[in-house]
This record gives structure tokens, C-alpha cells and sequence, in this order.
């Protein structure tokens, strides 16, 4: 016979369970062997936890019980919360948040640059429609004369694509000090030739002189001594 009037004896049970993600919903899986629907509970705390509680007989005054609670994920909706018991297992699902992504705009094509020569066809086509284009003012039609806007339009385009005038910076400084350098170290080096080159011709022409004269010496010796050796052999 049952003893009815007998104090419960729990035993503690702590249930397994897991996460399973998927793209619209987080569920969380309990395994409570030999428990009923009836005998489960589930309710959320306000600290974003889901409290899990159950209890059921194991025989006479014996019974087995779990008390637990697990943190929420805060990618999830804690006020849409579903569950469900089947084949002693407590599914509870958790529709995720929906965050609604910002829509960015296509990107405009970036046109090229026109060259010159299309620049001028530009302006001619620009200069025919001026021809034709009238706007009413005052009972009278005024032509807007395009091809010369045209023209101002290029000529600002001129003066902002040319090359910018100002100080130079400090690297086109060093460029120029390093060349004046070079400059002069070349133009020393060359002036050193030159000098060389003027003193071996001044050496040059003073020995040809010096070989002449010496040559002059001789030729003047000998017709002295050919002319006394004549007198001599006459007498």
C-alpha cells in the first residue's frame, strides 16, 4: 500500500540542452526523459533568461525535479517566444530580430574627360543649336548665344587644368641644388682640360720654334763654313 502521507524525497535532474540556429529563428533544445507536457513549465524572467522547471514521480514518495535557467540571446524576440513537448523533448523557439538594411543608391556612371578635338565638336554642335534655341521676352525672342558660353567654359577649363604656379617645394630645391653641383663640378673639370690642353700646345709650338731656330743655326753655320773653305781653296 502507497504511503499517501509520506514527505516527498527530490532528486535533482539538470536537462541537456542546445542551441539551433537558422536564418529566421534560434531554438533551444531540452532532453527531459520520462517527463510529460504536463508536468513541464517555461517562462521567460526580466533579466532576458528562460526559466525551465519540471517535476515528476519516480515511485512512492520519490520524485525527481530541474530547476534552470539560460540566458537569451539579444539577437532574438523575447516577447514572441513558442514552445513545444514531443517525444520528451521541449523545443522552444526564438524568432530572431528584424533589422531592416539601409538601401544604398546605384552609383552615377562617371563620364570620361573629352579630349580637345571633341571639345571643338562639342562647341560646334553647342554653337548650332544657339542658332535655333530663342526664349520669349516680352512678346519678343531673345537667342542665347551658346557657342560663346561654350568658349568661356573652355577657357576656365584652361586655366584650372594647367600647371600650377607657386613656390617650388623643398624635394624640387634639393633637385636644383644637386644639379648646380653636378654643374660645377662639371664645368671645373672641363676648364682643367682646356688649360691642359692650352699649355701642351704652347709646350708644342715653343719646341717647334726652338727646333727651328736650332735648324736656322746649323744651315747658317754650315754656308759660313762652306764659304771659307771656297775663299781659302782660291787663294
Amino acid at each position: 500500500m502507497a504511503n499517501f502521507g509520506a514527505e516527498r524525497v527530490y532528486q535533482e535532474f539538470e536537462p541537456a540542452t542546445r542551441w539551433i540556429s537558422e536564418p529566421d529563428v534560434e531554438i533551444l533544445v531540452a532532453d527531459l526523459p520520462g517527463f510529460k507536457k504536463e508536468q513541464v513549465k517555461v517562462a521567460v524572467t526580466s533579466t532576458r533568461k528562460l526559466r525551465l522547471t519540471g517535476e515528476r514521480p519516480t515511485g512512492g514518495n520519490k520524485w525527481i525535479r530541474f530547476h534552470q535557467e539560460i540566458p537569451v540571446p539579444l539577437t532574438v524576440d523575447i516577447d514572441s517566444v513558442s514552445a513545444m513537448f514531443k517525444d520528451y523533448k521541449l523545443y522552444i523557439r526564438h524568432p530572431k530580430v528584424k533589422t531592416e538594411t539601409p538601401q544604398t543608391k546605384p552609383l552615377s556612371p562617371v563620364k570620361p574627360p573629352t579630349k580637345p578635338h571633341d571639345q571643338h565638336e562639342a562647341k560646334q554642335v553647342q554653337g548650332s543649336k544657339a542658332a535655333t534655341v530663342e526664349k520669349p521676352n516680352g512678346g519678343k525672342t531673345e537667342k542665347h548665344d551658346a557657342q560663346q558660353k561654350a568658349g568661356e567654359v573652355q577657357s576656365d577649363k584652361k586655366e584650372l587644368t594647367g600647371e600650377p604656379k607657386g613656390p617650388l617645394s623643398s624635394k624640387d630645391e634639393e633637385k636644383n641644388k644637386v644639379g648646380a653641383k653636378w654643374f660645377e663640378k662639371y664645368k671645373e673639370a672641363t676648364g682643367n682640360v682646356v688649360k691642359e690642353a692650352k699649355s701642351k700646345r704652347e709646350l708644342l709650338c715653343n719646341l717647334s720654334a726652338s727646333i727651328v731656330l736650332v735648324l736656322l743655326i746649323l744651315l747658317y753655320a754650315r754656308n759660313a763654313v762652306r764659304s771659307s773653305l771656297l775663299g781659302n781653296s782660291e787663294e
